[in-house]
Order: structure tokens, then C-alpha cells, then sequence
């Protein structure tokens, strides 16, 4: 009989899909019965896991980080036929669990996972161990940040790229504080609205931080963008998720204000500025 030992604890990066597909089993379809896929032994009863999902849009964007379910292991990795389901008709690798804590009901988005945690995860593994500590904090954040997708305008889930992430704000604009938008544009910044009467920029990223990625910061002067005609007005960010306090907190150096539009969403609050 195996000793009993204290839980380890891990992340697991699959697809979106294949989570939805098989909620709290990690699966591989790509290695042979004759050879178990790499990390896949390391996971024993009563371990927890995080279920990990990167989305992409091009590759202007970073990629959202999605979190889709803890999982305790009640079945170690075992070679047989996958549960039926729209994915994959077949055999695989698994490693099977039941809920860890509240389930969730939807993906949640989260800040860039190697920024949350501040230290790089993912290798060429599939399933990468982290601390206690690191499982709670995401299990944390996850809980408080849980939003209600059909509260979400259009295409309730969380918006994948700068695109959709402007197709809410179009729908909702007025719920969320922004009296009129006078202009959306391709180039920077995206946006001129008014706000408690008052004209400004405003530059939308998925994640907030993006804003200096993309150099943004180089073409605003005392947090002011001066336009076409020689007019300057004040810039903001409105992200769908506000990851620049994650760290530094270099954003506000450039810009007036920055807002998360989940957060809006979620507390039911307005721009304010």
C-alpha cells in the first residue's frame, strides 16, 4: 500500500476545449499506449490541479489567460477508451479527477499567468508542478473575479482581442459611462468619447500593460495625445483586465486613468474621470 503523503500541486495547460469537452481529466491523445506522455506519472490520488487555457486572436495580442476548473486526482494515468464527447472518438492518456472547491461555471480570465505568479511555468510540459501558496492565490483570484457571462454585451465570455473587446463597449457605452463616441479609428489611439462632458482618448487592450508592448507610451506627451489638428486631450485605457498593478504600476506614468471593463461589468460601476 502506498504511504500517504501530502498533495502536490499543478497546472495543466490544455486547450479551451479540451476542458470543455472533459471537465477534470488531463488527456493525450498524441503519445502512444506503449509510452505514458511526459509528467503524466507525477500526478497521484488526492493531487490538485489547475485547469490552464491560453486563447489567441493575431499576434498583435497576448495571448488571455483563462482558467477553467480545480480538480482533485481520483484515478492515477491509465491507457483507455475517452468518455464520449464532440472532441475525440477514441482511446488516450488520462488522468481523471473530481471538482476541487466550487466549480465554475465558465472560464475566468486572469492577469498573464507567468506575470501573476511572477515566475515563468510553462516549459515543453504539459503538466507543470507549483506551490500551495501559488494554487491558492489562483484559486483566490478566480473566485472573486467569477463573471456571470450573459452579463457579458454580445458575446458573453470574455473578449479575445482589442476587435471584441470594442464590440461590447459599442453595445454598452452609455451603462458604463461614455456619454458619445466620436470616433473609433485603426491606428492610436482607438478611441475619442466624451465623459462627464469632457473629450478623451481612450487606448482599449485586452490587458492593460499592453499599452507599453505596443509602444504607446512613446506617442503621448504629460499623458495628453495631440491629434491631427494640433489639439491635445487626455488619455486613458479602458482593458478588459487591468494587469499593470500586477507589478509596477508603470501605466499611470503615461496615462490619466485606467480602467478594467470587467471590473465595470462585475460591480455594476461607471467611468468616472
Amino acid at each position: 500500500m502506498r504511504p500517504l503523503r501530502d498533495p502536490k500541486y499543478f497546472i495543466v495547460k490544455h486547450g479551451l476545449d479540451a476542458f470543455e469537452a472533459l471537465p477534470n481529466v488531463i488527456w493525450n491523445t498524441e503519445e502512444k499506449k506503449t509510452r505514458v506522455p511526459r509528467g503524466f506519472r507525477r500526478v497521484a490520488k488526492g493531487d490538485r490541479w489547475i485547469s490552464f487555457a491560453y486563447t489567441t486572436s493575431d499576434n498583435r495580442e497576448r495571448r488571455l489567460s483563462l482558467i477553467a476548473g480545480f480538480s482533485q486526482c481520483t484515478q492515477e494515468v491509465d491507457y483507455d477508451k475517452v468518455p464520449e464527447n464532440d472532441l475525440y472518438e477514441g482511446s488516450a492518456w488520462m488522468i481523471k479527477g473530481k471538482p476541487y472547491g466550487q466549480p465554475l461555471r465558465d472560464a475566468v480570465a486572469i492577469p498573464p499567468i507567468q506575470t501573476f505568479l511572477s515566475k515563468k511555468i510553462f516549459g515543453r510540459n504539459t503538466i507543470n508542478e507549483i506551490s500551495r501558496k501559488d494554487f491558492d492565490r489562483i484559486q483566490r483570484y478566480t473566485t472573486d473575479h467569477w463573471l456571470d457571462p450573459k452579463k457579458i454585451p454580445l458575446i458573453e465570455r470574455a473578449p479575445r482581442s482589442e476587435q471584441e473587446l470594442l464590440a461590447i463597449i459599442a453595445s454598452c457605452h452609455k451603462a458604463i459611462g461614455i456619454e458619445r463616441i466620436l470616433r473609433v479609428q485603426t491606428r492610436f489611439p482607438d478611441m475619442l468619447v466624451k465623459v462627464n462632458g469632457k473629450e478623451l482618448h481612450l487606448e482599449l487592450e485586452v490587458y492593460s500593460s499592453a499599452f507599453l508592448d505596443h509602444d504607446h507610451n512613446k506617442q503621448v506627451r504629460e499623458r495628453q495625445f495631440k491629434d491631427d489638428n494640433g489639439v491635445r486631450k487626455p488619455v486613458a485605457v479602458l482593458s478588459w483586465i487591468d494587469d499593470d498593478g500586477v507589478k509596477d504600476k508603470k501605466l499611470k506614468r503615461y496615462v490619466r486613468k485606467v480602467y478594467a471593463l470587467e471590473t465595470l461589468i462585475r460591480e455594476g460601476e461607471t467611468i468616472r474621470w
